[in-house]
């Protein structure tokens, strides 16, 4: 059996000289994570993990490194909290003390925009070496205004302050995707979140086109501005709404369906998106990568390969691909067709079917999809316990 030098990740990079790999989770967080892997390997297996975790993200060398980009979010930047508090909570107690009169939600605000800020200052020297086009680090307005035009707008503008080499994030509803056509008319770097499905995709890639054919009448520079579109495959296949559906039509998702469901999808919103003939901007982003089939694959990364794309990618997924498949091949997948045995039973399924067909979906009912509304809430939730952070922090200055 032979074991590879290079990890699964940087194998899976060298696929397409175009296909990104991203760090899902904040940049300050990643050397405490790498730590906690190093712990888990010893003798000649410690060396060569950490000359691979080194070549992902190396903090004395941020200009030459894997992951390219960072995409955060409420609940991501909620854990920094607890991963590294004796690094963090002197910025949250400033805060804090700066700000006496100011509401609990007013201080986690600023929370979330110091840790943003400060993560993406280590991203700053990969941005300016590539001439801005990596480098970037996504920052999310509040989950909870998903359908708020104005504020989602006013924090946009306030996060995007924050940093030059910040890409903001806005929700797939259709408020959101409306905010991102002026985002891209103004010239600022997106990044559309809580996308499930083809229908989203297509909204969203048609807003960015607008936006900008907009921005370039007005002169706007472009020159530190990409577009990205972030599918969340596994949060796609992974609702009760859609086990119910598929009993509906006799059909048992198990694990091997299950996985094909997210992978079919993100293989369509890639071959759309890289479709000349559309005219899109916009590049394709995966996340929510889920392990599986069996023990021995993990078909969310595996079928991506060779793609002209971006996957993000969390430390848990991290892990699991670097040890599934350090002793398996990666090459290129991402234009393989799904196999029609697969396909076949995808297509009977009506959950499927709304979420596959580019008309599947209105977009005044993207809201309402399953996997929006659940991960709508998760990070809604996280939000609200960031304020609850500093909120016992500010009993405990007192």
């Amino acid at each position: 059996m032979q074991i590879y030098k290079k990890s699964a990740m940087q194998r899976l990079s060298e696929t397409c000289s175009n296909l990104e790999l991203w760090w899902d989770s904040s940049p300050l967080i990643f050397k405490n994570w790498k730590e906690k892997m190093l712990k888990s390997v010893e003798g000649k297996d410690l060396a060569l993990l950490r000359s691979q975790l080194d070549i992902l993200f190396d903090e004395r060398n941020p200009a030459d490194t894997l992951f390219s980009g960072v995409t955060t979010n409420p609940r991501l930047t909620r854990k920094v909290l607890d991963l590294i508090p004796d690094k963090i909570n002197f910025i949250v107690d400033k805060i804090i003390k700066d700000n006496p009169t100011k509401s609990n939600y007013f201080l986690a605000w600023e929370v979330y925009k110091a840790i943003t800020k400060k993560g993406a200052a280590l991203y700053l020297p990969l941005f300016r070496k590539t001439n801005y086009t990596k480098g970037f680090v996504s920052a999310q307005v509040d989950p909870r205004l998903v359908e708020d035009i104005r504020k989602m707008l006013a924090q946009a503008i306030e996060l995007k302050e924050l940093s030059e080499n910040i890409m903001i994030k806005c929700p797939g509803s259709m408020e959101g995707i409306y905010v991102i056509e002026l985002l891209t008319a103004l010239g600022i770097p997106t990044n559309a979140t809580l996308v499930f499905c083809i229908p989203q995709v297509v909204e969203v890639a048609k807003a960015v086109k607008k936006g900008h054919q907009i921005g370039e009448e007005n002169g706007i520079d472009y020159s530190k501005w990409r577009s990205v579109i972030t599918i969340m495959i596994g949060r796609f296949e992974g609702t009760s709404d859609y086990i119910k559906s598929a009993e509906s039509v006799g059909i048992e998702l198990n694990e091997e369906l299950l996985r094909w469901t997210g992978i079919a999808v993100g293989k369509k919103a890639h071959r759309l998106l890289n479709d000349n003939s559309n005219g899109y901007l916009s590049k394709l982003l995966l996340c929510s990568a889920r392990p599986g089939p069996g023990k021995g694959n993990i078909y969310h990364i595996e079928k991506f390969a060779g793609g002209n794309m971006v996957y993000t990618l969390n430390p848990e997924i991290i892990a699991d691909f670097i040890s599934i498949c350090k002793s398996k091949k990666i090459y290129g997948q991402v234009y393989d067709p799904i196999p029609s045995v697969i396909m076949k039973k995808l297509e009977k399924i009506p959950y499927f079917r709304q979420g596959y067909e580019i008309d599947g979906i209105k977009k005044e009912k993207f809201v309402n999809h399953p996997s929006f509304k659940y991960t709508r809430k998760e990070f809604s939730g996280s939000m609200a316990e960031i304020e609850e952070y500093v909120k016992n922090r500010k009993n405990n200055l007192i």
